[in-house]
């Protein structure tokens, strides 16, 4: 009977460790800011944690027209903020003025809109 017991034991252990085989979580994460001209229209962010979040209009098909920052999960610090050549000039000289997420993050941009579950919307 004893015997049972710790084999029921065990395979319940090694079920719980194949059930909850955790995730590295990323070093690096990107957020992707939506321009219609000069007007930011939505945003997809992705936070070190694996947590998602949007608002307005943040779809797949367009992430490549769209304004990607960088962040270190160790430092939650932007290294990098990368414009598409389809960019307006103006949001490239002024984006990290006017959206205030090219030092700390990840984060909504400065008058962003209501954050909603997942990376994108569509």
């Amino acid at each position: 009977m004893k015997k049972l017991l710790v084999s029921q034991v065990v395979l319940a252990v090694a079920g719980l460790f194949a059930l909850g085989q955790a995730q590295a979580l990323p070093s690096q994460v990107v957020t992707y800011v939506y321009y219609s001209g000069t007007t930011p229209i939505g945003q997809s962010i992705r936070g070190c944690d694996t947590a998602a979040e949007h608002w307005g209009t943040a779809t797949l098909a367009t992430q490549s027209s769209a304004v990607a920052v960088t962040y270190s999960c160790a430092t939650r610090t932007a290294i990098r903020v990368s414009f598409p050549t389809s960019i307006d000039p103006w949001v490239q000289a002024n984006f990290c003025n006017t959206s205030g997420i090219c030092e700390v993050g990840p984060q909504e941009i400065a008058g962003g809109g209501v954050l909603v579950s997942g990376l994108f919307s569509d």
